[in-house]
């Protein structure tokens, strides 16, 4: 397929420049004999066009009118000379200035009876001069002169008419004082007038689409750099194209910007042709390197380009006398030397398979081919036309193409990307949902088994604090496969250092790709290179991999949160064990010393913080539950109530607590017993430890119609504002006054299910205050 989109495009190129060759496949070659060119037998009625190539007769340093040339004095002078060439040192006195002087050239055809008017095609011979054909004036441009005051020199195409003759004498006056080449060094043509209009119009049409084409590709690629600043390739194509624009305009049989620049001074577009040839190379040459990347290039490309800097520099700083001795040397130097580099570096980069290299290659192949086509022409190895500006369209041509096929991947690789963020997405949340490693493991395997490749794939996931790995597959049977390997294996079963991956790499035609977790975990993904070398297809793997290690992340976190969990149940049963223990202990002291109430009511009481305790069994299990189940119960507040203070007094007899207590409602009230009890013991004991058992707390009892006030109040440290919407939490820790916390949190579920209220009032170095509300 890659070699059949070239074939396409070399057969395109080749069918331009074929029709480019049709303009000039309508020439037919004749060639004068000493002077003379008979033409006797050619009746210009096949459309043919006939340059006057050949020998014609010669006068230097002479002007001769059309009627003088049977003087005795000039046939000394005469010489021959072909036609085209340029004046050569011989002719002058002077070899630094070989090209200035002037001359005389006459030719004579000889043509048959013919009802067409014939016509004279003069491209511009970069100098002046005045055209006789059999004694009239019918052409000239510039000024002609014997000195360079005298004459003035101009680029111009001109199309003459002949007069009705059989036979036909052309006198040329040429002189030159300006130009470093001087002479008749473009073929003059003659043929019908309608063929000779016809064909001009077809080389003026052309060169303008080649303006046009090059001025458009410029203007397009400067706003394409605006919107992608980051790829300088399109501002120095965009600069290339500008370049051959101004060639465009300055060269070619009809030198367009001498017609629309009236009066403009020859020299300033002959130096500005200059400068748009040399600056092209460097230009080409750059934009070349920023689509095909070599280190050659990047370490020498700028050495190699050092000719090129110098000839614009002589162009722009020198006379014509000087700047035109770098055309040679130029002309030999790209050939020789840049072109056949750049065309192994193109060899290089179709190897590595780097993105529009074969367009490119083919659009280097049909420049370069045009300029030794133009450098051979003009080095006079052959006679042809100057082919470089259409090989600057084959290679705008090929550039278009990489742009539309760059594009056209652009958009591909957007919808599979778009494809695969879906897939992504789908496999993300499978990902997520798994309950262990393994099952993440396997279910992103199987990801990529859904493919439907015969592939084998391995996830390597790291032990936390060990050097023992797990790699994971999958079977031929479709089972997960787990293996433990050592640290030391993992790197010879991936050929480089886990801990080296930061991207993607490719090793032995697999495809490494790691995701790193910030705290625990490192995991790797090993797979086949094949169908994942595309960019699109690396970050859906990457995706994978980045899921796959949230997942073990959380799954890691889940657990630690369940061994939190686990803590902080025990912390709140050793919290609640404390108060029943503790009165039994100060009951059996009491019952010893038989001291206070009688050993009945102390076995009461001890009966009593054994019933507590039972009942925390089932607050345990109701914890486990994230539920209390209420044991309800019609009681009557003055008795409950009284009970609970007494047995405060016993609970605060080992401190110096000192206990304050108000009774004022009477009726019943609806509530758990021994519940109600344990939240108005938690909150007793964590008044003591927010006193260092040494303040006062005190409670009452109100009630409004049919809600019930407990309101507590203690004498401690107090806290903050900002503090209060955190005291209920399990593990609030910090600067809490209550211990561990946890209290208040078991505080918060018995008055939820109570279905009450409790509000808390505090500031710091003051004390706190606890009002619960009760429905009676």
């Amino acid at each position: 397929m890659r070699f059949g989109k070239t074939t396409c495009f070399a057969l395109l190129i080749s069918s331009f420049l074929f029709h480019c060759g049709l303009i000039g496949s309508g020439l037919e070659h004749f060639s004068a004999k000493n002077g003379i060119l008979d033409l006797s037998k050619h009746s210009f009625q096949d459309g043919k066009i006939i340059p006057l190539d050949g020998e014609w007769e010669f006068y230097w340093e002479e002007f001769i009118s059309p009627g003088d040339f049977s003087d005795p004095k000039y046939k000394s002078q005469k010489k021959i000379v072909t036609v085209p060439s340029v004046w050569t040192e011989s002719f002058s006195k002077d070899p630094g200035i070989a090209g200035h002087g002037y001359a005389t050239y006459r030719l004579k055809l000889k043509l048959r009876v013919r009802r067409q008017t014939l016509a004279l095609k003069i491209p511009d011979l970069g100098t002046s001069y005045i055209l006789y054909a059999n004694g009239k004036k019918v052409a000239s441009v510039g000024t002609v002169g014997k000195s360079k005051s005298e004459s003035r020199a101009k680029y111009e195409l001109k199309i003459s008419l002949t007069p009705d003759s059989e036979n036909l004498e052309l006198v040329f006056h040429v002189s030159n004082f300006q130009n470093r080449w001087g002479g008749v060094w473009n073929s003059i043509q003659l043929g019908e007038l309608e063929n000779v209009l016809q064909d001009v119009r077809k080389r003026r049409d052309l060169e303008w689409a080649l303006v046009l084409i090059a001025a458009t590709m410029s203007f397009y690629n400067v706003f394409f750099y605006f919107f992608r600043r980051n790829e300088s390739a399109h501002l120095l194509f965009a600069f290339h194209c500008f370049l051959i624009m101004i060639r465009s305009l300055t060269n070619g049989d009809s030198r367009l910007a001498y017609e629309f620049l009236q009066g403009i001074s020859w020299e300033l577009p002959n130096r500005l042709e200059y400068i748009s040839v040399y600056a092209s190379g460097p230009t080409l040459y750059a934009f070349l390197y920023r689509y095909c990347k070599t280190d050659f290039w990047r370490r020498f490309g700028q050495y190699f380009c050092v000719p090129y800097y110098l000839a614009v520099i002589i162009v722009l700083f020198f006379p014509n006398t000087y700047y035109t001795l770098t055309l040679l040397p130029i002309a030999l130097y790209m050939p020789l030397v840049t072109m056949p580099i750049w065309l192994i570096l193109l060899s290089i980069g179709l190897k590595r398979r780097i993105e529009g290299g074969v367009i490119l290659f083919a659009g280097y192949i049909v420049i370069s081919l045009c300029t030794l086509n133009d450098i051979m022409f003009f080095l006079g190895f052959w006679k042809s036309m100057y082919l470089i500006q259409y090989g600057e369209v084959a290679l705008i041509l090929a550039y278009s193409i990489l742009i539309s096929k760059i594009f056209s991947e652009a958009f591909r690789r957007s919808d599979t990307l778009g494809i695969k963020m879906k897939s992504l997405v789908f496999s993300t949340r499978e990902i997520m949902q798994s309950s262990s490693y393994d099952k993440a493991a396997d279910t992103a395997l199987k990801i990529f088994h859904e493919t439907g490749k015969e592939q084998t794939v391995y996830v390597y996931l790291e032990e936390p604090n060990s050097s023992v790995w797990k790699r994971y597959s999958i079977s031929s049977q479709g089972d997960l496969e787990t293996v433990e390997v050592y640290k030391y294996d993992v790197k010879d079963l991936l050929g480089l250092e886990p801990s080296s991956l930061a991207e993607p790499v490719v090793r032995n035609n697999r495809l490494i790709v790691s995701a790193q977790d910030e705290q625990l975990y490192k995991l790797i993904f090993d797979l086949p290179l094949e169908g994942y070398s595309d960019d699109s297809q690396v970050d859906w793997v990457r995706g994978i991999a980045d899921a796959l290690a949230f997942s073990v992340r959380n799954i890691a976190r889940q657990d630690r949160e369940k061994l939190a969990i686990i803590g902080e149940l025990s912390a709140e049963i050793v919290h609640d064990l404390g108060h029943p223990i503790a009165m039994i202990r100060q009951n059996l002291k009491n019952l010893g010393s038989q001291k206070g109430k009688s050993k009945t009511g102390l076995l009461f009481q001890a009966e009593k913080e054994v019933d507590a305790l039972t009942n925390l069994t089932l607050d345990i299990l109701d914890f486990s539950k994230n539920r209390i189940i209420l044991d309800l119960r019609n009681v009557d507040i003055k008795t409950y109530f009284k009970e609970i203070f007494e047995d405060l007094a016993t609970f605060f007899q080992s401190t110096e607590m000192k206990l304050v207590s108000k009774i004022n409602a009477k009726g019943n009230i609806h509530l758990d017993p021994l519940r109600i009890r344990r939240l108005i013991f938690n909150l007793a004991k964590n008044a003591a430890e927010a006193t260092d058992e040494k303040g006062t707390f005190s409670i009452r009892i109100e009630k409004e119609e049919n809600v019930v006030y407990l309101i507590f109040e203690d004498d401690g440290e107090g806290f903050s504002k900002d503090m209060e919407k955190y005291i209920f939490d399990s593990g609030f820790g910090s600067k809490k006054p209550y211990g561990t916390g946890l209290g208040l949190s078991i505080i918060r579920k018995i008055v939820s299910a109570h279905g009450g209220e409790i509000l808390v009032s505090s500031e710091e170095g003051r004390g706190t205050r606890f009002t619960i509300l009760l429905r009676s």
